[in-house]
């Protein structure tokens, strides 16, 4: 992944001020580019979003067609599907060819033990003698042919390494399709069950030392039944405790709202200014009427704490990303729109709650709100994005310091953003404690089948003493 020296450049590609570009690494490249005038290609690796790759020809034929100029064929069967590895600044972002299948020695005792993984950027790992294997990516698992190649990535790294599971660790939603696979293969293998928190296995991949852990990402199961995603934690896995987090908002509609981000606005400012901004776009009044009555009464409302859909409240907020068309996009491009801003520290407004220290985002869009009138919409940005970064972190030096941890520890998609981890980085390095970053897996949901298998292994290796 590269940054773009004109961040306007090649709109029609990426909108982002990134692009993702790769260098010809086979024979078959040098050859084929040996025979182009032009420098660059345009690839896909032959799979429609949240689908696997095509590995049939004919089939690559008929459903590719009608999108593609020409397909690059190969008269040998592809027996074994591995996506395109991205990595960004350093950090994976799936992991994949030439990184996966992935070899970590990792004492956690004597159980074999399969992690599932999550349901987005899902791939799955198997521990099995001192050391853990995790697969290529495997993808959104949302649709029978997703967990079709998810049961097929099992059962072929499970013979490979010749592995029978004492244990089947999964994530804690009942409804993900990976949780439900967990369970027929239980039933059909023995296996003891284990479900795992999403969020503490981000944590669980990070470290396994004492520590504080930040988990900031999209959206995952929590423990109360709502949807977790700016989470503070603090302790040893597996015994880790919820310190803090972000304030918990309305999503109208759930998964509508990541679809259509202006609802997850109103879900966080269910205010009359938010509406007549809506109205100003061109909502239609009835919908615009159905969406107040749906908040006020809370039908269909998930509660959620997610730093992803804060910051695509955000993007929504400052007009940058209305609609989502592919996933992360609207705070994908409120980071874009940043890029050129100018940040200022804004204040952080905190509660406490059950213990808990609460950062409010509400107030962190209000203070947005206010300022559009008359500053430029890259500070804005800018700005938000340094004041929720600093308001995460600043939680966790709190806790810290309260609990007595030297190490704090980050985790979640959310960190591939360069100026939210900054902050958070240059924030717990000020407060004279230590910073660390898992680098061996994707920060992502790519290393939740790995934290699942150390989350799983270093509890069962406690309840033995």
């Amino acid at each position: 992944m590269l940054e773009k020296k004109d961040p306007e450049a090649l709109k029609a590609i990426s909108k982002l001020h990134t692009l993702g570009c790769m260098l010809r690494y086979t024979a078959l490249h040098h050859l084929l580019f040996a025979y182009l005038e032009h420098p660059m290609l345009v690839m896909t690796s032959a799979n429609p979003p949240g689908y696997p790759m095509i590995t049939d020809t004919h089939e690559a034929c008929k459903k590719l067609g009608g999108h593609v100029d020409y397909i690059l064929t190969h008269d040998r069967i592809i027996q074994n599907r591995c996506d395109d590895s991205v990595v960004r600044d350093g950090k994976i972002l799936r992991l994949s060819r030439g990184f996966a299948p992935k070899r970590l020695k990792q004492d956690l005792g004597d159980f074999c033990i399969l992690g599932t993984g999550p349901e987005l950027n899902a791939n799955i790992s198997i521990y099995r003698d001192g050391y853990c294997i995790t697969s290529p990516h495997v993808g959104n698992v949302r649709n029978p042919a997703t967990l079709a190649y998810l049961k097929e990535t099992v059962e072929r790294t499970a013979h490979f390494l010749g592995a029978t599971f004492d244990v089947i660790a999964h994530d804690l939603h009942p409804q993900f399709l990976s949780t439900r696979y967990a369970h027929e293969l239980a039933e059909e293998t023995g296996a003891i069950l284990m479900p795992v928190q999403h969020h503490k296995a981000h944590i669980a991949a990070a470290t396994t030392e004492p520590c504080i852990g930040i988990a900031i990402d999209g959206v995952g199961y929590g423990e109360d039944g709502t949807i977790w995603g700016g989470e503070i934690f603090a302790g040893t896995v597996p015994d880790l405790t919820r310190v803090g987090h972000l304030e918990p908002v309305m999503m109208p509609g759930g998964d509508l709202a990541t679809k259509h981000p202006e609802r997850m606005l109103y879900g966080i400012l269910p205010e009359e200014e938010t509406l007549a901004l809506l109205a100003s776009r061109g909502w239609d009044p009835t919908a615009l009427a159905v969406l107040e009555k749906q908040v006020e009464r809370r039908f269909n409302v998930t509660i959620t704490s997610s730093t992803g859909r804060v910051l695509d409240a955000a993007a929504a907020l400052l007009g940058v990303c209305r609609e989502r068309t592919f996933d992360g996009e609207p705070a994908q491009v409120l980071e874009t729109t940043a890029v050129s801003g100018r940040p200022t520290l804004w204040d952080r407004e905190f509660t406490t709650e059950n213990g808990r220290t609460i950062l409010s985002t509400s107030a962190l869009l209000r203070e947005a709100f206010s300022r559009m009138p008359t500053e430029k919409t890259a500070d804005i940005a800018a700005s938000f994005q340094l004041t929720l970064a600093t308001g995460i972190a600043e939680i966790a030096v709190m806790a810290a310091e309260e609990k007595g941890y030297k190490k704090i520890a980050l985790s979640g998609g959310v960190a591939y953003n360069q100026a939210i981890e900054s902050a958070i980085r240059k924030t717990i390095i000020a407060s004279g404690h230590e910073y660390t970053l898992n680098t061996n897996y994707p920060l992502g949901d790519g290393c939740i089948s790995y934290g699942q298998c150390v989350w799983a292994g270093t509890a069962l290796k406690q309840n033995r003493k």
